[in-house]
């Protein structure tokens, strides 16, 4: 009798722990999902974004927040997962509003994923003033809120290769340690980039946020803004006379993968990103069916102005004036080890558009 009732006993406990350990499971699970913030959400890299971790299981809540009414791609989302917010968070006053807003504090924050950046290249004094205010103090001012937060555990900040210092005599593929560009005359779209990336790098070493800055090369692909993209979609592909440098261009797709990775993972630091597809600028304008052609330097910003001004092209020179003349690479093996981070994406070209 005495041995029936231990074995009795025993297979009443069993049964109670069985009932138990789903609920603290599911709890668990629940604590370890990654809520994020993703700033400028209506561009493209936000929306590919914020549409590849909505269909996360890893990823609970989303809040993108951008300029102007939410855009109709999003009514695809449960508003339960995905939320929308009109504001400028370069703006102090409108961040203030964003981290005291309840619905916010309900979404339970952790990550941020800074995208917000005004591309625009400006030339009057007062303009350079007021996007240097946002862009800089703006990532300034978000990236403290973050850390003060004390829920806000990682902060991911895109940068991009133009911060480096191109020299005629730098090594092909730079590490993430080589020189930025500090020179005082360069041009404001570089500049505030180079001030942003070294704020972010100032906070490296606080022990509450974790900060993650990714400086990808070329972007290119529909709806993409950026600099190689506008360069391609010119009629006319100028180049430095005597000059064919190599550049890298990387595939939306991967650009996605490597801010997926960066959410994921335990990081913290700067890394490279590059795309699969390097070759001289000239390959790809044949491959785009551009018309290339070579000038001598000193005609290449008058050319440049005259197209911009005749409405046929986006592009600047005055970002890219080295960049012309002189191949700049990346070297991404920390990227690779750290991050896991490998392209798997070739750009192509479809009737002059990647």
């Amino acid at each position: 009798m005495v041995k029936k009732i231990k074995k009795t006993v025993k297979k009443k406990t069993v049964t109670v722990k069985k009932k138990e350990a789903p609920v603290a499971k599911k709890a668990e699970t629940a604590s370890r999902k990654k809520n994020v913030l993703i700033t400028g959400v209506t561009g493209t890299v936000g929306s590919r974004l914020a549409e590849a971790l909505y269909y996360d299981k890893n990823v609970g809540v989303i809040m993108g927040v951008a300029l102007g009414a939410k855009p109709y791609y999003f009514n695809q989302f449960d508003t339960k997962r995905f939320r929308y917010k009109n504001l400028n968070i370069l703006k102090q006053r409108d961040l203030t509003n964003l981290f005291l807003a309840s619905d916010f504090k309900e979404a339970k924050i952790n990550t941020v994923v800074h995208l917000a950046f005004l591309n625009r290249v400006v030339s009057a004094s007062k303009e350079k003033k007021t996007f240097n205010t946002l862009n800089v103090e703006g990532t300034r001012d978000l990236l403290e809120k973050c850390i003060e937060s004390g829920s806000v555990t990682k902060f991911i900040f895109k940068s991009s290769d133009v911060v480096y210092k191109i020299r005629p005599h730098n090594p092909i593929y730079l590490d993430e340690n080589a020189d930025l560009n500090f020179d005082t005359d360069v041009d404001p779209w570089i500049k505030d980039r180079v001030d942003a990336d070294m704020i972010c790098q100032s906070k490296l070493d606080n022990r509450k946020t974790n900060i993650v800055i990714l400086r990808f090369s070329n972007i290119i692909g529909r709806m993409v803004s950026s600099q190689m993209n506008a360069f391609f979609d010119s009629p006319l592909n100028f180049r430095a006379l005597g000059f064919n440098p190599l550049i890298n261009l990387i595939h939306m797709e991967d650009v996605i993968q490597a801010i997926h990775l960066a959410i994921r993972k335990n990081v913290k630091g700067i890394f490279n990103i590059a795309g699969a597809d390097t070759a001289p600028i000239s390959t790809f304008a044949e491959i785009n069916r551009s018309r290339m052609v070579s000038l001598p330097e000193p005609l290449l910003r008058p050319s440049n102005a005259l197209l911009r001004m005749m409405g046929l092209t986006r592009y600047y020179y005055s970002v890219d004036q080295d960049r012309l003349k002189y191949s700049l690479l990346l070297d991404t093996g920390k990227a690779q080890k750290t991050l896991g981070f490998r392209p798997r994406s070739h750009v192509y070209f479809e009737r002059g558009v990647a």
